[in-house]
Formats: structure tokens, sequence, C-alpha cells
């Protein structure tokens, strides 16, 4: 899936400044702003919740929900369960 040009948004639709080139996306952490890459086709690291793109500084856990018909990209955080 080529996500070039699609407009990046986090989970609450607010635009953010990323890099969505092919199928790869470039974006700075939500808590640390260390730069993540994550991959929008199946199985890859941010692909989805159980794929997660982790980033390198802080762990915190990244997934896409790539909205094709609209080209919007909006980027989840995955919470951690409490147990």
């Amino acid at each position: 899936m080529k996500i070039t040009g699609f407009l990046v948004m986090d989970a609450k639709g607010d635009e953010i400044d990323a890099d969505p080139h092919g199928n790869n996306i470039a974006f700075c952490c939500f808590e640390c702003a260390y730069p993540v890459l994550a991959v929008a086709l199946e199985n890859q690291r941010g692909s989805d919740e159980d794929h997660p793109a982790v980033c390198r500084g802080c762990a915190a856990k990244y997934f896409l929900d790539v909205r094709e018909h609209a080209e919007k990209l909006y980027i989840h955080t995955v919470e951690e369960p409490l147990w």
C-alpha cells in the first residue's frame, strides 16, 4: 500500500509532522521525540496492534490506521494492560 502524500494525524485527529513515503512512515515518538519508523504493509512493524512499531528511545508502541479512501493515516498508541 502506497501512503506517500497521505495526511498524517494522531489518534485525536490532530495533524502531526511525519514523512509518509511509499509503504513507510517516519515520525517522532509522542513521548520522547525519538524517530520511529512504521510500515503500512500487513504483518510489518506498526501495521496493527499485534505488530507495533516500538520507539527505541522509550519503548512506546504505535500502530497505523490507514484510511486509503480518504488518503489519511492515523497513528495510535498501543495501550498496555495494567495487570
